[in-house]
């Protein structure tokens, strides 16, 4: 091939990488879709103190029955959630809803906890949580409501693992023939037609296919951040 043609192929690499990044970042598919819905929780009252606000609000519905009322702290540098057990449970899990100003859900947690008293524990949220709704999913051993969230496909792993496998070759030959432009000279063709170069495109493809078989092994298929556990440090009254 002639310099000409390899430069091609350079810059067409390059703009392809460019349009992977701008696909992953608007398709996001590694986004779980939420089923629930906001719903505005009556707040009860807000008690402020030297270093925190508190908003305590009720719970309405199906969680009413488990939860009475939960108390979002606010405080300089963290914020958290603490809920008032209607009574005591052997074991409940629920998921926590966090929605943005917006009222757009972001993140849902999902909390287990085991023989209760009546408040749970702290339970962290996310800085930029303005709103939060819970969803009992399991109360001592009777379910609930399993689907808070919709479980992200495995279809949707593969095709951004294939998305970023495709990229890091593309970076790789745009890096390497860079680096041949920039340091080749006269030679740089020469360099280009050599045997080892096409060895060196060979093994960038090899590394993107074992990145991509690397990424779906390593992917979590449920896509829930745990945050649960510390001490109780806020009491209801």
């Amino acid at each position: 091939m002639t310099l000409f043609i390899w430069r091609i192929l350079s810059l067409v690499s390059a703009a392809l990488f460019v349009g992977g990044v701008i696909f992953l970042l608007c398709a996001r598919l590694l986004k779980n879709k939420f089923y629930h819905e906001f719903h505005e929780d009556e707040l009860l009252k807000t008690v402020k103190t030297s270093n925190s606000k508190n908003s305590i609000y009720l719970t309405t519905g199906e969680t009413a029955k488990f939860i009475k009322k939960y108390v979002v702290c606010k405080t300089t540098y963290d914020k958290y959630l603490v809920c008032n057990f209607a009574k005591k449970f052997e074991e409940i899990s629920f998921f926590v809803v966090q929605f943005n100003r917006r009222k757009r859900a972001f993140n849902v947690l999902k909390i287990t906890q085991r023989s209760t008293d009546d408040a749970s524990k702290v339970i962290t949220l996310s800085n930029k949580c303005r709103y939060v709704n819970i969803i009992i999913s399991r109360a001592d051993g009777i379910d609930i409501n399993l689907n808070a969230i919709r479980p992200l496909a495995m279809s949707r792993v593969r095709i951004h693992a294939a998305v970023k496998g495709f990229m890091l070759f593309l970076s790789l030959f745009v890096v390497r023939h860079t680096i041949i432009e920039l340091f080749g000279g006269i030679y740089t063709l020469q360099y280009l037609e050599n045997f080892f170069n096409y060895v060196a495109i060979g093994a960038a493809f090899l590394l993107s296919v074992i990145y991509y078989f690397i990424d779906v092994l390593c992917f979590r298929r449920k896509n829930l951040r745990q945050l649960n556990g510390g001490a109780l440090e806020y009491e209801f009254v």
